[in-house]
C-alpha cells in the first residue's frame, strides 16, 4: 500500500478524498437508521443527544478539516501532499449525486418509453403506479401522430372518451397520463384537447396541475 502510494501519490490521495467523503455522506444521510434501527435509541432530528449532534457535526467538518491540514502540509512539506487531488476526491460523491437528481429523472422518463398502442391507452393499466401506460406512451403518440387537425371521432376512435370530472374547465378532451415525470413527482400531467368550429383539434398540449 505504502508503495503504491510512493508511485502514485495524486491517485492514492484522490480515492482517499473519494473515500471520505463517500463515508461521511453515507453516516450522514443514514444516522437514523443507524442509530434507532441498529442501537434502537428512538432519537429524532430535534431530540438527538448532545454527543450525537457533535458527533455529526465532527464527521460534516472532517472532509474540510482534512483538505485544510493538506494544503498546510503542502506549504510547510512540499509538493509531496497533493490537496488538490484530495478535493477532487472528496467532490466526487456530491458530484455523482447530483448528477443523479438531476439527470436521473430524464433517464428513467425515456427508458420507460414506449410506442404508441391505441388498446392499451384505452385500457391505461398502470402494473407500476409511477409509470402507467398512458404515461409511457404519450410522446411517442405526439412524436409519430400529430392530432391537430384530427376530428373528434379519430380523437375517440385512437384515444377513446375523454375522462370526466377534469377540472381543464376550457379543454373539450382531457386525458389522465399520471404521475409529473421529473425529479419531484408531486403532480400529474394530463393530455388536453381543444376542438374548433369545425370539430378538428386545434390545440393540444400537456398540462400539469
Amino acid at each position: 500500500m505504502l508503495a503504491f502510494a510512493r508511485r502514485a501519490p495524486r491517485l492514492t490521495l484522490f480515492l482517499a478524498g473519494v473515500v471520505l467523503s463517500a463515508t461521511c455522506f453515507w453516516f450522514l444521510s443514514q444516522w437514523f437508521t443507524i442509530f434507532n434501527g441498529w442501537f434502537g435509541l428512538a432519537v429524532t432530528y430535534d431530540t438527538r443527544p448532545p454527543w450525537l449532534v457533535m458527533l455529526m457535526a465532527a464527521v460534516t467538518a472532517l472532509p474540510w478539516v482534512s483538505l485544510g491540514t493538506l494544503v498546510l502540509l503542502r506549504r510547510w512539506r512540499g509538493p509531496a501532499y497533493r490537496p488538490v487531488a484530495f478535493a477532487a476526491g472528496l467532490s466526487l460523491p456530491y458530484l455523482f449525486t447530483l448528477s443523479f437528481l438531476f439527470l436521473g429523472p430524464s433517464l428513467e422518463d425515456h427508458w420507460h418509453r414506449r410506442p404508441f398502442d391505441s388498446q392499451l391507452w384505452k385500457a391505461n393499466h398502470a402494473a407500476d403506479p409511477r409509470w402507467p401506460d398512458r404515461l409511457c406512451m404519450v410522446d411517442d403518440l405526439l412524436g409519430t401522430m400529430p392530432l391537430a387537425g384530427l376530428s373528434r371521432d379519430r380523437i375517440h376512435e385512437l384515444l377513446g372518451a375523454g375522462d370526466g370530472g377534469h377540472s381543464w374547465k376550457n379543454w373539450d378532451e382531457a386525458y389522465l397520463l399520471g404521475p409529473e415525470r421529473g425529479m419531484f413527482r408531486l403532480d400529474s400531467e394530463t393530455l388536453v384537447l381543444r376542438f374548433g368550429p369545425d370539430g378538428r383539434v386545434s390545440e393540444y398540449r400537456i398540462l400539469t396541475d
